[in-house]
């Protein structure tokens, strides 16, 4: 494989820098000039890779997204049956990695500006879309086929998993949240698996 071009050594050079500045100066103290110095990079220059911040922004976004997509999809990968699809799922949104000081404050900084930018919006859509196809998709081949409304259930139970990932990942985030991270995939696994005896017993 050859190397990245400069363009594009460039442009994953200030999402890294744009990542750590917002870790260590919050989502209002990233200007492009702190980000560009920490990038070894003038703030000039800046707009030769991303137009303005917003798109810095944008593409900061975007990697930490990528990010988790492509750790969640190595984990399905290796899965071979849907429990362990969903195991994988689970796995990949709550692993120590998300729970990375710099990782979480991009994103908790991302989702507190999600309402006021739509194309940030659009992005957390796309990420919640893929989380909530993938959930459907294992779910569908886990649950009977005669069990009544599966259909229904399918949707619910998916929307509930994917509901308590979120804020399971957001209690742990936050200092003081009052989870460890290491509590979360059991917290997750504990709600499917009393779903799915529920639709059993049924």
């Amino acid at each position: 494989m050859g190397r990245p071009s400069l363009k594009l050594q460039r442009r994953e050079d200030l999402i890294r820098a744009c990542i750590q500045t917002i870790h260590e100066d919050g989502l209002e103290g990233a200007s492009l000039a702190r980000i560009a110095k920490r990038a070894g990079l003038t703030a000039g220059i800046v707009p030769h890779y991303f137009g303005d911040k917003a798109e810095l922004m944008e593409a900061t976004m975007r990697h930490i997204g990528g990010e988790l997509g492509r750790e969640q999809a190595k984990r399905l990968r290796a899965a071979a049956s849907p429990m362990e699809r969903l195991t994988a799922i689970i796995e990949a949104n709550l692993n120590p990695e998300q729970f990375r000081p710099d990782n979480t404050a991009v994103w908790l900084s991302f989702w507190a500006r999600v309402n006021h930018s739509p194309k940030l919006a659009r992005i957390q859509r796309i990420n919640s879309a893929r989380l909530g196809s993938n959930l459907r998709h294992a779910l569908r081949r886990l649950i009977p086929d005669g069990t009544p409304d599966k259909d229904a259930e399918v949707r619910r139970v998916a929307l509930g998993l994917s509901i308590l990932i979120d804020g399971l990942w957001l209690r742990a985030a936050l200092d003081h949240g009052g989870i460890d991270p290491a509590e979360t995939k059991g917290l997750a696994l504990r709600y499917l698996n009393a779903e799915l005896d529920r639709l059993r017993a049924r």
